[in-house]
């Protein structure tokens, strides 16, 4: 029984340093006239953005670019009201959103940011790890119960 308290806080703490959290960000912000408001995010390779951006405004005149780390622009909108977006990082490094209007606009902003470890999302890899601790748990506690 030593054992199997050793194993599962060791498997525990892989867990741990294995999983990240998935980041999920809802923001509401102005952007004022020809101001260039930016939003960074910090992403590793694999990592998967989706969100929605929203101008509160009855007339949509808001540019928005989703820069990658080398300052290269991945996806660029013109006049938008409201816009879906989702991009893969295909580099590690600091992602920008970034906002340009002619008139002052009210945004709302909301995104979310998957992780992924060997191709698998983050979510289903701790299924994986938690199915093969309980496994492990019952096989143990099997083989070293005492026998009639």
């Amino acid at each position: 029984m030593k054992h199997l308290t050793v194993v599962l806080i060791g498997l525990s703490m892989l867990c741990c340093l294995v999983i990240n959290p998935v980041h999920a960000y809802s923001e509401n912000f102005i952007v004022e006239a020809g101001e260039n408001v930016k939003r960074t995010l910090n992403l590793n390779e694999g990592d998967r953005v989706s969100g929605r951006i929203v101008v509160v405004d009855s007339e949509n005149m808001l540019n928005f670019s989703i820069i990658d780390s080398d300052q290269n622009p991945i996806q660029s909108y013109h006049d938008v009201g409201s816009r879906n977006f989702q991009f893969t990082a295909l580099k590690s490094g600091v992602y920008v959103l970034q906002f340009v209007a002619v008139e002052a606009k009210q945004v709302t902003l909301n995104y979310d940011v998957q992780h992924y470890i060997f191709g698998f999302p983050q979510e289903y890899v701790l299924v994986f790890i938690v199915v093969g601790l309980a496994i492990c748990a019952v096989a143990v506690f099997t083989v070293l119960s005492p026998k009639p």
